[in-house]
């Protein structure tokens, strides 16, 4: 950067223009955090611009361009790429700067990857800070708690709603990246996913402007009965203190069958066809261990829509719905309920495809 250039005298700095064929990318300037910028998840590359402080003389750009996955299928997929395709500073006396052509040096990984900290035999000879409070909010950032074992059988989650993006690990096995980030909205978005009928690429967009991910599964197996080492890297910044383990135990189980749902074993086809072929659409509940199905809270044989604990009954339905099912399913701790004219009024809907919507509590 030459002495006389304008922005070392007043207040307004350069910017750092890029595209990216990757997710997110942050910025350093001098081994200093310029800033951080992703994309949204629809416009590839993304574009954008960062506000960078530079000095008289020689200045050291370096970039971190972060990616979720590569793509792994499709036509050329091999040449899609996921890095940088352009980089420009802007705001200097002669207009932009292109840095593509320069000399860059590239590296993959991250030093604390070369140093396996996330292993539970490297973590003793790694320098750790202890801290009562840990930073909050700081990107590129490696965490270390000791926690312990979830009491009880039922399936944990590990829950990130609070943090950024990055990796978590649990006595060295790899739980998987993360990034609770949100979806974009758009107006393709549904409460109900139905795929029946045509496709296309929109069908049964549901969750707009919701987070796409919150709570990643650890397998009971990783843990210790005690000495659990979590270990989780920060890209973007996040609350560490706010990270939490789940428990997933189900109070209530639901069932949606119609009457043109499969009743064959698509991988056993030819084996057990003949023996099926009279088989009909079967809606099957089943209960966590040690309970049983205390009450059923919604059934109905129509046209019912919604989803699971949101089910309402649609133009017509069979009254009768509730009692057969509280008949077949009370007090169990399965039960399977056949769509047939036996069970159900076949005259309800005529000239539609019925279906069977059934919510039951278990206790």
């Amino acid at each position: 950067v030459d002495n006389d250039e304008l922005f070392l005298k007043n207040s307004s700095g350069p910017v750092l223009s890029f595209k990216s064929k990757g997710h997110a990318l942050h910025v350093f300037v001098n081994q200093k955090l310029q800033g951080s910028a992703s994309g949204n998840g629809t416009i590839f590359p993304f574009e954008a611009e960062i506000p960078v402080t530079l000095k008289a003389g020689k200045n050291e750009i370096a970039l971190l361009s972060m990616t979720v996955g590569l793509q792994t299928a499709g036509p050329h997929y091999e040449w899609i790429g996921a890095g940088l395709i352009n980089v420009e500073i802007k705001g200097l006396n002669n207009g932009t700067l292109n840095l593509s052509n320069f000399t860059w040096i590239h590296k993959i990984g991250l030093q604390g990857e070369h140093l396996n900290l996330y292993k539970g035999d490297s973590l003793k000879t790694a320098k750790w800070v202890s801290a009562s409070e840990p930073p909050k909010g700081q990107p590129l950032t490696w965490y270390k708690a000791l926690v312990e074992t979830p009491s009880g059988n039922e399936p944990i989650g590990l829950d990130m709603i609070h943090m950024g993006k990055g990796m978590a690990w649990l006595n060295g096995e790899e739980i998987g990246r993360y990034w609770p980030r949100k979806s974009p909205k758009h107006e393709a978005c549904v409460d109900h996913c139905d795929y029946r009928g045509k496709f296309s690429p929109n069908k049964c967009s549901t969750g707009c402007g919701e987070p796409t991910q919150r709570w990643y599964h650890v397998p009971r197996s990783w843990f210790k009965p005690s000495g659990n080492v979590l270990v989780i890297f920060e890209e973007t910044g996040g609350d560490p203190t706010q990270i939490r383990f789940s428990k997933r135990k189900a109070t209530g189980v639901c069932s949606l069958v119609s009457e043109d749902h499969p009743s064959v074993s698509v991988e056993s086809w030819t084996t057990v066809l003949q023996e099926t072929k009279n088989a009909k659409p079967t809606a099957k509940l089943s209960c966590p261990d040690n309970t049983r199905i205390s009450s059923v809270k919604f059934a109905s044989f129509g046209n019912p829509s919604g989803a699971c604990g949101s089910y309402t009954k649609g133009e017509c339905h069979d009254p009768n719905s509730a009692s057969v099912v509280e008949k077949m399913c009370l007090n169990r701790s399965e039960c399977a309920v056949e769509l047939s004219e036996e069970n159900f009024n076949f005259s309800t809907c005529p000239s539609t495809i019925r279906r069977l919507a059934v919510e039951a509590v278990c206790s």
